[in-house]
């Protein structure tokens, strides 16, 4: 299930180089009511247990350094493979609301975390 996305990738990508924010309903073009991720070596079983699919076939999350899941009313709607390496595991498998901002610490580039 798992799917790329270059315009999304690349603007989550532009927001960690140049550290600034982005929200994220901003940068995609799909429908979805909450959001969340998880970061490369995440075992399926977790994975499922936070969105309610394992999101892979393998034991563990690997093809990228994060993944980014959409859900529209409970459901898993899209898994994007995220490039950039940017995301603090703790904030990963939670769900985030619509209006959900990646943000640099201040002043800092090339770290995002996931702020409602």
């Amino acid at each position: 299930m798992p799917e790329t996305n270059d315009h999304l990738n690349n603007q989550v990508l532009e927001s960690a180089t140049n550290g600034t924010a982005l929200k994220l309903a901003d940068a995609t073009d799909f429908d979805w009511d909450q959001a969340g991720f998880v970061t490369s070596g995440t075992p399926a079983k977790d994975i499922e247990e936070a969105f309610g699919e394992p999101l892979t076939k393998e034991s563990r999350y690997t093809a990228s350094p994060a993944l980014f899941v959409f859900l529209k009313d409970g459901k898993v709607t899209k898994a994007v493979r995220i490039v950039p390496d940017a995301f603090s595991g703790a904030d990963a498998r939670k769900k985030y609301g619509r209006d959900v901002v990646l943000t640099p610490p201040e002043g800092q580039k090339g770290f995002l975390s996931w702020r409602e």
